[in-house]
Formats: C-alpha cells, sequence, structure tokens
C-alpha cells in the first residue's frame, strides 16, 4: 500500500524551512503584526457600514427573510453566505458586530496565508508578504466595513489550506462557501483543485477523497446558490454580470490600466514593476518549467497561483470597476516576491511596498486627474481625465471623509424603506 503524505510539509517540500519557525524569534513577528493590525482595524470599524450600497441590499435581503419569509437577493448573483451572515449581524449588534465579522475574516485570512507562507520562504519574509496585503488600503477597506469581499477570500484561503492537508472534503465545502459568497471565486476553486491533480500520481490513496472533494465542491456550490436560482424565476440570469461602456474599449482599457496601478498606489507599483524587471530570468524559468515531466509539488502551486493571477486580471478586464475585485492579485503578488531566492532582495521589496502602502493611505501621489462628464446615471465610473501632477489625499482619508455624504444617505434611505420593520441603522457619520 501506497504511503500517504501527512501534512502541507510534503506538498511543499520545506520541512527545513518549517523547523525554523521554531527556533528563530521571526516566528513570533506574526503575532505581534496581526495584534497591530487587529488595532488598527479595530479602530476603523468603528465608523458605520461603509460606503458601498450593496451592503444595505445585503441587510435587506435578511430583513425579508423576517418580514415576508422569502428570499430576496440582494443583487441579481446573489451571496447568500454574506447577506446572512451580515444582516443577522447587523439585526443583533447594528454595524459594530458585523464590521467585527470582517474583521476576524480579515485576519484570519492573513494568518492563513503567512501559514501557507511559511511552507516555502523564510518566516521574515511570511510576515512581510502578509504585511503586504494587510496595509493596502483596497483590502483594508472591506475588512472594516460590513461588505462581502473579504468573505470569499477567507473561505478560500482556508479551503487552500485544507486542500494542502489532503483534508479534500473540507476543503471542497470551504470552496463552495467561497462561490456562494462571490461568483467568481468558483473557476478559482477549481483551479486549486485541478492543479493538485497530477500530484495524485504519486499518492493514488488519495484519490477517491480528492473526488469526493470534487463532489463537495459542485453540490455545494449548486446547493448553496439554489435559492437565487429559484428566486430569479429558475433561470440562469444571475450568471450575467454588470456592464459599462463608458467611454467605449479605450474607455475599458484605460480604467483597466489605471485601476491595476493604482490598486498598489504609484510609488509601490513602481518598485513591483522594478522587481519583475529585476526577477525577470527567475520568473521566466518558473514560468517555462515543465512541471508534468518530473512532477513536484512547489512548481503545481507556482502555476496554480499564476493561473489564479491572470483569471483575475481577465475578469477584471471584463468589468473594471471596483478595486476589491482584484484582491486575489493582492495575494498572488505578494507570493510571487516571497519566491524570489535572494532573500535580501525580498526583504527589501516587501518592505518598500508595506511602507508606501502605509503612506499610501494617506496620501496619494497621482499623476492622473479623473473627473466625471456623463450622467450619474449613466456611468458607474469617472469617464474623464486629463495628465497632472499632484497630492491627494490617501485612499483611507478618502473614504472615510467621504462617510459622511455616501453612508448618510444610504442610512437615510433604507431606514425610509424599512421605517416599518426593525430598528433604524445607526450612523456614526
Amino acid at each position: 500500500m501506497t504511503k500517504q503524505p501527512k501534512s502541507t510539509l510534503t506538498v511543499f517540500d520545506s520541512a527545513q524551512t518549517s523547523r525554523q519557525l521554531g527556533v528563530f524569534p521571526e516566528g513570533k513577528l506574526i503575532y505581534w503584526l496581526l495584534g497591530i493590525i487587529l488595532l488598527i482595524y479595530a479602530g476603523l470599524a468603528l465608523n458605520g457600514y461603509g460606503n458601498h450600497d450593496d451592503i444595505y441590499r445585503m441587510i435587506g435581503t435578511w430583513r425579508s427573510l423576517l418580514s415576508e419569509q422569502r428570499y430576496v437577493s440582494s443583487r441579481f448573483q446573489g451571496y447568500l453566505v454574506p447577506e446572512l451572515v451580515i444582516g443577522a449581524a447587523s439585526h443583533v449588534g447594528s454595524f459594530y458586530l458585523s464590521n467585527l465579522v470582517s474583521v476576524g475574516l480579515a485576519i484570519g485570512s492573513l494568518y492563513i496565508f503567512y501559514r501557507l507562507l511559511t511552507q516555502i520562504t523564510a518566516p521574515l519574509t511570511a510576515v512581510l508578504a502578509t504585511a503586504v496585503v494587510g496595509s493596502n488600503p483596497f483590502w483594508i477597506i472591506p475588512s472594516v466595513t460590513s461588505t462581502d469581499y473579504v468573505y470569499p477570500a477567507f473561505f478560500f484561503m482556508l479551503g487552500v489550506f485544507l486542500l494542502l492537508q489532503q483534508r479534500f472534503r473540507w476543503a471542497g465545502l470551504l470552496f463552495a462557501l467561497a462561490v456562494s459568497s462571490r461568483l467568481t471565486y468558483g473557476p478559482m476553486g477549481a483551479i486549486a483543485l485541478t492543479f493538485y491533480f497530477p500530484y495524485l500520481r504519486q499518492h493514488p490513496s488519495l484519490r477517491g477523497r480528492y473526488f469526493q472533494g470534487w463532489l463537495l465542491f459542485l453540490l455545494g456550490s449548486a446547493a448553496l446558490y439554489s435559492p437565487v436560482f429559484f428566486a430569479s424565476g429558475m433561470t440562469f440570469s444571475f450568471l450575467g454580470f454588470a456592464s459599462d461602456t463608458s467611454g467605449g474599449t479605450l474607455g475599458v482599457v484605460a480604467r483597466f490600466i489605471y485601476k491595476n496601478l493604482y490598486l498598489w498606489g504609484l510609488p509601490a507599483f513602481i518598485v513591483l514593476l522594478f522587481c519583475l524587471i529585476r526577477e525577470r530570468d527567475f520568473f521566466w524559468r518558473k514560468i517555462r518549467a515543465n512541471p508534468f515531466r518530473t512532477v513536484t509539488a512547489p512548481q503545481l502551486v507556482f502555476l496554480a497561483v499564476l493561473t489564479g493571477f491572470l483569471y483575475s486580471e481577465f475578469l477584471f478586464a471584463r468589468l473594471p470597476h471596483q478595486y476589491q475585485y482584484l484582491i486575489p492579485v493582492l495575494f498572488c503578488v505578494a507570493y510571487f516576491i516571497a519566491l524570489i531566492p535572494n532573500q535580501t532582495r525580498q526583504i527589501i521589496y516587501l518592505s518598500l511596498i508595506v511602507l508606501l502602502h502605509c503612506t499610501y493611505a494617506v496620501v496619494n501621489l497621482d499623476i492622473i486627474d479623473t473627473y466625471q462628464t456623463g450622467e450619474v446615471n449613466q456611468t458607474i465610473h469617472s469617464d474623464g481625465a486629463v495628465v497632472k501632477v499632484s497630492l491627494k489625499e490617501g485612499v483611507l482619508v478618502r473614504d472615510f471623509r467621504w462617510r459622511s455624504i455616501y453612508q448618510r444617505r444610504l442610512t437615510e434611505e433604507f431606514n425610509q424603506r424599512w421605517q416599518h420593520f426593525g430598528a433604524p441603522l445607526d450612523n456614526p457619520r
């Protein structure tokens, strides 16, 4: 009988790196990092539900369930898990509890990411790569408000962790929860499971549980989407997506480039560009290596992450709208930098990006000034721009300031709509 692997150490082939975790003090840095992040996130979570109108639609879904005993999806896709969790948390503890759930899921996602990285790199590098994601303003905003963007990230990261622990059935269920939290994570779950398959050639005893994981992933996704299917009149209309063609094809391309750049902030993007040029030979060798000639788990993981990165970018190219659609890209890029064989350069790249992310939250060095020329009800984007070098308020500062406008309008609108059912929504701004 073939002896089956027992842990992710077999998958990543890095027992030596993991043993270092208990020897070097760097292993404790993650708890300091997560503690600092928790304090910052918790403070930011005291400022209300957030500026995104989907938050209030999800709360409306919960109140429809209570008042009318019927499911009304918040959007035509419908996201059952965050709709229920955010709605119930808001019902019990207002925005304090619903935001706290987001904070908990965000911290959990970062810790799981760190645990995965420690299997391929030194603890200090893993801490810094985790900090790259945790310090990005476009990750922080959904992490401290009641949006649904951190829900699929948490379920997917936990699913990947369990997959690499050969706990396939639990991984399949976690991937299904990620799909229910955001439909676009369906192909990402399939990518993770597919790239694990070649590894089974060395461990045939795992195949039964592996295919059970696939089955639970498919059945779980279908079950969690059945309410949306029936709410849409038993059609698959929920598989569509919104579109915005303001500016035509050129406008879509311009927004795709601009938002990919400003996901990081201009200075941090320049660091990433320099990193890619400097390390191009290493990444090219990784891309060209054939993992199926001699199956190696690290190469399979690399190709899976690369495929997920390309998939996320392709999807964003179809609708370059919310920066948070690119959250998977944050994790992928941090992983790529952690793979660089020179640890000194790893630390330099990652440290610079963390520092620039923190600055980006407060001050934004911009080279383009965007504006809106069309009617607000005709476009969901800025549809004009001029080249202009300027220092603007940072992403977090801007989001906080906008709370006094958007959050007030959204809470007043929702409270008016639901004035005969449930307590009114609080708005500390």
